[in-house]
């Protein structure tokens, strides 16, 4: 088996979230969508992240060259627009739903990022569990919270 670089684990894995973006919403979601992609997603990574690795030093994205610039991981932030594109889709409507909704998506970007740091493309300096949970809940419940509050007109 060829091994590949670590850096390539960045397109390949954006390159999977679109095409699974594609397969499972139809195509007027997306455009629908798209625009709390950008901001919730990809914005809000490139923000995290600047706070997380810049100022604070808590983490953050390494082995990406050739895909990046500035400190900045070019498909991270396209992984993450995606990402919130899909997660605003499937968010359920009931409250109760939409605590447990976050919380999964807390715990398996947890995980995620953990296999992440595994693969040592993402570090965490300050613990791999509890610090990431407070960071991926605090984002992701505001980002629920938010989309609701901007759409709840349109429901």
């Amino acid at each position: 088996m060829i091994p590949i670089p670590e850096f390539y684990i960045y397109p390949i894995y954006t390159g999977i979230l679109a095409l699974t973006l594609i397969a499972l919403l139809p195509r007027e979601e997306i455009k629908r969508l798209v625009i709390y992609g950008i901001v919730f997603g990809a914005v809000t990574d490139v923000a995290i992240i600047g706070v997380i690795s810049n100022l604070l030093k808590v983490g953050g994205h390494i082995s990406y060259y050739p895909f990046g610039a500035l400190g900045v991981a070019f498909f991270p932030p396209l992984a993450w627009g995606i990402w919130f594109i899909l997660f605003f889709y499937f968010l359920p409507t009931d409250l109760p739903w939409v605590v447990i909704y976050v919380f999964a998506a807390v715990g398996t970007s947890v995980l995620f990022s953990n296999v992440l740091v595994n693969m040592q493309i993402f570090v965490w300096n300050y613990g791999r569990i509890l610090v990431p949970f407070l960071i991926y809940g605090l984002w992701f419940s505001f980002a629920a919270w938010a989309y609701k509050r901007l759409t709840k007109h349109h429901a």
